[in-house]
């Protein structure tokens, strides 16, 4: 499930950092995540979403985080969907 949080965040790149930075950028956000996956039972999309998004604003900051909930949605859907 690590792997699979790690594609979907990788490929949706929410700072724009690739390709100039290295695989792992991502790494600490997405073990914040997986960790909400992992310990909340009957997830659902929106409440991941606004994880997602929490996750990334306190990491980076809203000046350099400029998602909106419609990317974090998707990315959300995405994991819970192949999680299942």
């Amino acid at each position: 499930m690590l792997k699979l949080i790690a594609e979907i965040i990788n490929e949706w790149d929410p700072i724009g950092f690739f390709p100039m930075a290295p695989e792992d950028e991502y790494s600490i956000e997405i073990k914040r995540i997986y960790e909400q996956v992992s310990l909340t039972q009957n997830l659902q999309i929106p409440i991941l979403a606004e994880m997602i998004n929490r996750i990334f604003v306190e990491a980076f900051g809203e000046d350099v985080y400029h998602q909106n909930m419609e990317q974090c949605m998707l990315a959300a859907e995405k994991i819970l969907k192949k999680e299942a």
